[in-house]
């Protein structure tokens, strides 16, 4: 029998009906978020917000409070089940699955508090997470009220991802298993206006690799009017560090980032400093040339604790965010809608980049991005959060979520976009695959050694490798995904 296929227009007006129903509530949630700016793992009152919100709603969506075992975030569902009338494509029940992601964590240090005398600085929504909510809060309701309202079968997903500013929570939850059987994942961000001011939203995004490096240096305290020849000056070893690191930048291509600020310079001006600490970010184009970046980084540290004669230490264990995986069918799904709603839309823009995304190795993902009226300024300045707090930019996410409710239901209701997005996605996966290999002078991994490693998968990867009969392909997008492919320090193979 086949299967009822509603047409755009009927999917566009439903979807338009359901936003413009909750848009108020949404709003409520929005600046509950902004204006109550909470950091990383500690974002209590966003999740409250948006979970109580849920439960308002009725019995349609199963809200799961601290979702995988993690205290901010959350897990909302709802599903039609219908397993006679549809085939599996990527999912593992046979319900085509799509996922929204939720981001509603904080920068710190960005605003002055008020009252405060010298000022003390709070934290702010200075990169427009509360915008991120709000947008996949509504294409998520939207989403599910159009699935449900012309009834066919499939489960929708609003995820909360906390700390994604500093903590790496997509990575925690995707080992936690928070995206097994998923067909697609979405979301958008805000950015500053693009070239073409009339322009709202941009489909495709590229990314950077990145990583956090911590240095630690030891050394050895003295009094420093009294005998400052007895001591060892960690600060001196951090701060020839960062000249030199200062000094390689200049000689790095300018696809490269490399950025930090001291967490530690010592306890008072008259003691000499037997610890400091500094934090870095680094950023590159692929995983290997993140490798290559992170040892040149390391060299700097480790050379100017040798020159003040001090002890250093570099972590470089935290797990590396992979460049953003756009897949082209979503994101051309996604175009499509957008300029069906009327709002101008681009697939693609070569100046822009935005967030790294390990979640797009594991299945196929878009992160698209809207630009908001900021008076120029860029996200992570004070400008971008007055910016971030406007009616203005968040009716500019509300027209997003359009979009994403849009391709969401395309995965859902149409087995041929499905199939399209699943085929593109191993494709790209097998082509990343293959040029890594090659990056790092090794081979793909055959499938004994894959065989080998299902027997008995590290922890890392455990929740991800659960599916009967997963493939050779979707074993190293795991692998991918949670920064265990084929890196010299963490790689599995």
């Amino acid at each position: 029998m086949k299967m009822f296929q509603p047409t755009d227009e009927i999917i566009r007006q439903t979807i338009e009906k359901s936003i413009a129903n909750h848009t108020n509530a949404v709003k409520e949630i929005n600046y509950k978020i902004f204006n109550n700016p909470e950091l990383a793992w500690n974002e209590y009152k966003a999740h409250d917000a948006i979970c109580d919100y849920f439960d308002s709603l009725g019995p349609d969506y199963v809200v799961h409070r601290q979702a995988y075992g993690i205290e901010t975030s959350f897990l909302i569902e709802a599903t039609i089940r219908d397993l006679g009338t549809r085939s599996p494509v990527g999912s593992r029940e046979g319900l085509r699955t799509v996922v929204y992601n939720a981001e509603y964590d904080a920068l710190p240090n960005m605003v002055v508090i008020p009252g405060t005398n010298p000022p003390q600085y709070g934290p702010a929504h200075a990169c427009g997470h509360n915008l991120i909510s709000s947008a996949s809060i509504a294409a998520f309701i939207a989403c599910w009220e159009t699935l449900k309202s012309v009834g066919l079968p499939g489960t929708v997903k609003l995820l909360g991802t906390p700390a994604e500013e500093s903590g790496g929570g997509k990575i925690k939850l995707l080992q936690a298993g928070a995206y097994a059987g998923v067909d697609a994942c979405m979301m958008v961000h805000p950015g500053p206006l693009a070239s073409d001011k009339d322009l709202r939203a941009l489909a495709f995004t590229r990314s950077l690799a990145s990583q956090r490096l911590i240095a630690d240096f030891e050394g050895l305290s003295s009094h420093a009017g009294f005998a400052p020849w007895h001591g060892k000056n960690a600060l001196d070893a951090l701060v020839t560090s960062y000249v030199a690191i200062s000094t390689l930048r200049q000689q790095l291509h300018p696809s490269l980032r490399v950025a930090g600020i001291i967490r530690n310079g010592g306890k008072a001006a008259n003691v000499i400093p037997d610890h400091s600490r500094a934090e870095y970010s680094i950023r590159a184009p692929s995983r290997k040339d993140l490798d290559d970046l992170r040892a040149k980084v390391t060299q700097c540290f480790e050379s100017g604790g040798q020159a003040a004669r001090c002890t250093t230490n570099v972590d470089d264990t935290r797990a590396a965010y992979w460049e953003l995986i756009s897949n082209p069918d979503l994101c051309k799904s996604f175009t499509k809608h957008m300029i069906g709603f009327g709002v101008k839309t681009v697939y693609e823009l070569p100046e822009i980049t935005d967030d790294p995304g390990n979640v797009s190795h594991y299945c196929p993902a878009m992160q698209g991005a809207f630009f908001i009226e900021s008076g120029g300024a860029v996200n992570h300045t004070v400008g971008f959060v007055n910016a971030a707090g406007t009616e203005d930019a968040f009716m500019r996410a509300i027209d997003c979520a359009k979009g994403l409710a849009a391709a969401g239901l395309d995965v859902l209701t149409d087995s041929r976009s499905a199939t399209e997005i699943q085929e593109s996605y191993m494709s790209g996966i097998s082509a990343k695959a293959a040029a890594v290999a090659r990056e790092f002078g090794k081979e793909v991994p055959s499938q004994d050694q894959i065989d080998e490693l299902l027997a008995s998968p590290p922890p890392p990867v455990q929740a991800l490798l659960k599916t009967p009969d997963i493939s050779r392909e979707r074993v190293i997008a795991a692998l991918m995904a949670v920064d265990a492919y084929l890196d010299q320090k963490r790689g599995l193979f």
